[in-house]
């Protein structure tokens, strides 16, 4: 069997380390094991997001892994979650109807169900921080902007797309790693294959939706960590659709730049392995020397001079950092 093979579910062997995915049949999670005191019990995987904030900054990552603190969700990230709900609910029923429900129809569920249960989701609408200093008119945004890039993306690209599974959780094990690494893919596609006297369908690819104020034509350097776990875990091509939220939405998917694509690569998937496993061992001497109550090091104040941005300045934990002892916050 190929390393690269598509499947559509169970686990596999990929050069060395293997994979399982989550089915409504099977636990969420794995078993919970005795990572020993050296480990924080309430870590149970890593994924791209939490790699991504313990290198970007260990304190932060402290605050939102080892003591559970959450920050305040962005308009950003509710309008993006939002535009997700709508899509899902087209392509849920898309599986088995393989047709899409009238756009009225996807506009009605975002605005009655989407929007409500987002909002719910963050606590209400008065904790979530909006761009506008007046909650009335964040919302008001929202329900704008979704709807204007849900409109759009479901006119022109969602047309083409068969989806085969939705929201999947995918976790990839190697002895090399404390804990598992986990994956949470949007939607896996599909195209029909004839055979002589029936047709089947293959998984051919993943496809990641990103919504944001300007449409992106290459990959971001935090989208190809995700997608070299996507691959890794499946095999699979990971194909990035950007839209923007502007008053003209603008999308770009891969047949505008091929750059938006990432091909697998069983030597990328295991370097990638190799990384999450130091990194782990990174937050395992942290946890043994720190603990969980004295401040890990707050590498965020002092941003790689590549950045464009102090990662600071969107931190929810600015308030209580040591770093920002002394600062305006």
């Amino acid at each position: 069997m190929s390393s690269l093979e598509r499947f559509l579910g169970g686990g596999r062997v990929l050069d060395g380390f293997t994979t399982s995915v989550a089915t409504p049949a099977q636990e969420p999670a794995p078993e919970p094991a005795d990572y020993g005191a050296g480990w924080p019990e309430q870590i149970r995987h890593l994924s791209a997001t939490s790699i991504g904030m313990f290198r970007r900054c260990p304190e932060q990552f402290r605050h939102r892994y080892i003591l559970g603190e959450k920050e305040r969700p962005g308009e950003a990230l509710v309008v993006g979650s939002a535009f997700h709900e709508g899509l899902e609910f087209n392509y849920r029923q898309k599986i088995e109807s393989f047709e899409d429900r009238p756009t009225a129809e996807v506009v009605e569920y975002l605005q009655d169900e989407a929007v409500p249960k987002v909002i719910e989701e963050a606590g209400g609408a008065e904790e979530i921080a909006w761009d506008a200093s007046d909650y009335h008119k964040g919302v008001d945004v929202l329900r704008k902007d979704a709807e204007r890039m849900l409109v759009r993306y479901h006119t022109d690209v969602v047309p083409r797309i068969q989806p085969l599974a939705l929201e999947e959780e995918f976790y990839l094990h190697d002895p090399s790693l404390i804990v598992p690494l986990l994956a949470y893919i949007d939607v896996r596609t599909g195209y029909e294959v004839e055979l002589d006297t029936t047709s089947t369908w293959m998984v051919d690819r993943i496809i990641d939706t990103k919504t944001g104020k300007q449409a992106a034509t290459k990959l971001k350097p935090s989208w190809q960590l995700q997608a070299t776990l996507y691959s890794a875990m499946t095999g699979l091509r990971v194909e990035y659709h950007s839209i923007s939220r502007a008053a003209t939405p603008r999308i770009v998917t891969a047949l505008e730049s091929a750059d938006l694509v990432f091909e697998p690569h069983p030597t990328k998937a295991e370097h990638v392995v190799r990384t999450a496993a130091t990194v782990a061992e990174m937050i395992a001497w942290l946890y043994q020397t720190k603990g969980p109550d004295e401040p890990w090091p707050t590498l965020g104040r002092f941003a790689d001079f590549t950045m464009n941005f102090l990662p600071c300045t969107n931190c929810g934990w600015r308030s209580v950092c040591p770093a920002m002892a002394g600062e305006d916050v």
